[in-house]
């Protein structure tokens, strides 16, 4: 079986984002589109109100193209807000994500911890979300490899200028998260201003255990980033990969020490 997956590369932080949204969507059919994180807010914005207009919106798209549609919104819960990826299939909701390490930013506006990373299986595929900074974190990244996810959707901001090295090179990370885990990866980014007004830019792309399969040809304009995942050959990698199975669980025991409060 083969899937046809989009990274939605499109402008964000302006009141013209959905429709930008939209124009990048139909250039092309595809199975899956995934937007870039908080893609629908404006500068300023971040109220629940946008929230429910973009959840209306990606299941009027996904129900409209016949496809898997995911989208980040801000979520209010009885404890407080979290930052939630939104997954409809042919208009109809079949999965929530909540951000598992939202930035220190974010948990200054009061954006919650995520705490379980959620598998869903969707038209036969295996789909799970690591949201933005979600994919910096090795050992989270290696749950869904060991749930043998097919799929992984990762919405960003990616910020124009980052005091982290290498940014010609951050590619290489989203290459060897596939590479050590056996899925396909894909990355959204938009280009535009966060609803906090920091410059964003895209740098969208798909990332596959044998390599890049897509990127981005410029980080400030719209743009559809298309791979084919063809399961059959990540089903075939998860049998040679042996770092799936023999691993020394007793020696890892240092990861749960230090951390953040959520």
């Amino acid at each position: 079986m083969k899937l046809n997956v989009s990274a939605v590369q499109c402008r964000v932080g302006g009141k013209d984002a959905l429709e930008s949204a939209e124009r990048v969507i139909s250039s092309s059919e595809s199975n899956l589109y995934l937007l870039p994180e908080y893609f629908s807010y404006p500068v300023g914005d971040r109220s629940l109100e946008t929230s429910k207009k973009t959840v209306k919106w990606l299941e009027e798209i996904s129900m409209e193209y016949s496809a898997i549609i995911a989208g980040n919104a801000i979520r209010e819960n009885q404890d407080g807000y979290y930052n939630t990826l939104y997954i409809f299939d042919s208009g109809e909701l079949v999965g929530t994500q909540d951000k598992i390490h939202p930035t220190a930013s974010e948990r200054a506006l009061g954006i919650k911890c995520g705490r379980r990373l959620e598998m869903f299986e969707i038209q036969g595929v295996k789909i799970s979300a690591l949201i933005c900074a979600d994919i910096l974190y090795p050992e989270l990244c290696r749950i869904p490899g060991l749930k043998e996810v097919d799929v992984i959707l990762n919405p960003v901001v990616s910020f124009k200028k980052s005091e982290l090295p290498a940014q010609e090179y951050r590619y290489c990370l989203y290459f060897t998260r596939s590479f050590d885990n056996s899925y396909a990866i894909v990355k959204a980014g938009g280009f535009g201003k966060t609803f906090l007004g920091e410059e964003c830019v895209g740098r969208s792309l798909i990332s596959m255990p044998d390599g890049i399969a897509a990127r981005y040809s410029s980080e400030e304009r719209e743009e559809l980033v298309m791979a084919e995942v063809n399961l059959k050959k990540l089903q075939d990698y998860r049998k040679v990969n042996y770092s799936l199975r023999d691993r020394n669980p007793s020696a890892l025991k240092d990861l749960l020490d230090g951390g953040i409060e959520c």
